[in-house]
């Protein structure tokens, strides 16, 4: 069985860019989208309506990595359970949730995934409501993202962030101010360094700054564009 992969960038909980995706493509059960964070489906009491709402929209399998703007206590509330080699929170019956640091493989594809990041309005954001500071990676989480790579990076064609790698954050005129004691982009840039060279990994794909942008052949920013992997082609 095989499919088609779509990934796109933050979402914050809206539906229009999914019914823009219906019309223009007809979908199909073995179709998977991926978001690169902030999707923000599952936020409150009400987010099995979401859900739903999200799986009559889209037919097949919607997968998202965290973003900083999620409800980090449910997600984390949620049993854990394996899918496509990795560890998931399954949302919904086809909503998951891809887990920091994980490994999947999808459609002869493997994607390192590993979400989180740091909100730069927490000052305007109350903690247990609209933010948590499980937003940010712990330094376990990075340790294990590290030996992940360390361990299977030759194989990996695909990596999915929500931060982008420091040196990213040069080429975008919008910018995000990062904490002084927050050093997790770094450790991205780091990973990107190890992992562009080698001949399996394609692209790495990031969140979160709210661009549509290609910064290196092997680096692309999404928030709008829906694009399909196989390809590299927005969709609109």
């Amino acid at each position: 069985m095989t499919g088609r992969i779509f990934i796109t960038g933050d979402k914050h909980r809206t539906m229009v860019p999914l019914f823009r995706l219906a019309e223009r493509v007809e979908l199909e059960q073995n179709d998977v989208l991926l978001i690169a964070g902030d999707a923000g489906y599952v936020w409150n009491e009400d987010y099995p309506y979401t859900v739903k709402s999200l799986e009559q929209i889209f037919p097949g399998i919607i997968a998202f990595i965290d973003g900083n703007h999620e409800n980090h206590q449910i997600l984390n509330a949620m049993d854990v359970s394996c899918w496509q080699g990795g560890k998931v929170h399954r949302v919904g019956e086809r909503v998951l949730h891809w887990m920091r640091g994980e490994i999947y493989t999808l459609y002869g594809k493997t994607f390192f995934a590993f979400g989180g990041g740091q909100s730069v309005d927490q000052d305007r954001r109350e903690e247990g409501v609209s933010w948590w500071k499980e937003e940010e990676p712990t330094e376990a989480e990075m340790a294990y993202g590290t030996k992940q790579l360390e361990n299977h990076a030759k194989k990996i064609d695909y990596v999915i962030t929500h931060e982008p790698p420091f040196f990213a954050r040069s080429h975008i005129a919008r910018q995000k101010e990062l904490g002084e004691n927050y050093h997790f982009p770094h450790l991205l840039e780091q990973w990107y360094r190890q992992m562009e060279p080698l001949p399996q990994f394609q692209t790495w794909y990031f969140g979160h700054m709210h661009v549509d942008q290609q910064i290196t052949p092997k680096l692309r920013g999404l928030y709008q564009d829906i694009v399909l992997l196989e390809t590299g082609q927005s969709i609109w």
